[in-house]
């Protein structure tokens, strides 16, 4: 009677052991398969998706220090130019009147504390969609970008010898399959008004949509010149 009972209780926990290792089994299995579908598909789960290295893929999985601003914290933080990006960002800095200017035509960036020895020279290049640009400034006139990557070091594998200190790469929206647009407007002292637009629609289901932007900005200067002060 005894050895019956052994042998039972033997059974019931060979039985709970072997339930065990196949659950065990089927969550690792479960977590490989969702892993490589996040492989394949980035951005399927909410992570950051980035094109740092001239093709999209995850932020976690990017061998680059990167900080990424999404559409989100672009609309939240209301980022419309170079230096709400650096406010954003750490290790980032700009010289909006550069040595031998008197104007922001030239905004000289350091990052990670690379300052160019010249005036016109650059360590930190910009770019726009992967396409450079002269200067930051024009990276103003993207209208509601997807994301806004800054990449931390050298990156001239990638972007060219002007990215020995990083690059920053603005990436514009793709036009989506439905209707849909953005509006904003500003308005403050010295006539100040800034105002924004986007729209997008598809011209055919499937195949085919665009997208326009538009901005207008004016600001009066600091001073009223006696003679014209008109």
């Amino acid at each position: 009677m005894e050895r019956h009972t052994l042998r039972n209780t033997l059974s019931r926990g060979a039985l709970a052991a072997s339930l065990a290792m196949f659950a065990v089994t089927g969550t690792a299995y479960a977590q490989d398969a969702a892993s490589a579908q996040a492989e394949e598909a980035p951005g399927a789960f909410g992570d950051i998706v980035v094109t740092a290295r001239k093709r999209e893929e995850s932020l976690l999985k990017t061998p680059i220090s990167i900080s990424a601003l999404t559409s989100a914290d672009i609309e939240k933080r209301g980022i419309t130019n170079i230096n709400d990006v650096v406010n954003a960002t750490p290790g980032i800095n700009v010289s909006n009147v550069n040595s031998g200017r008197n104007d922001r035509s030239f905004q000289q960036i350091s990052l990670r504390g690379m300052t160019p020895s010249t005036t016109s020279s650059t360590l930190t290049a910009s770019f726009i969609d992967g396409v450079p640009v002269a200067s930051s400034t024009a990276l103003n006139a993207v209208i509601d970008p997807a994301r806004i990557e800054v990449l931390k070091g050298p990156q001239n594998a990638y972007f060219g010898r002007n990215a020995f200190a990083g690059a920053i790469n603005v990436v514009t929206k793709q036009p989506g399959d439905d209707f849909g647009g953005s509006f904003t407007a500003m308005g403050g002292t010295r006539s100040t008004y800034e105002v924004s637009a986007a729209i997008e629609a598809p011209i055919v289901a499937d195949v085919l949509s665009f997208r326009l932007t538009g901005k207008a900005f004016s600001r009066d200067g600091s001073y009223v010149n006696a003679a014209n002060p008109n």
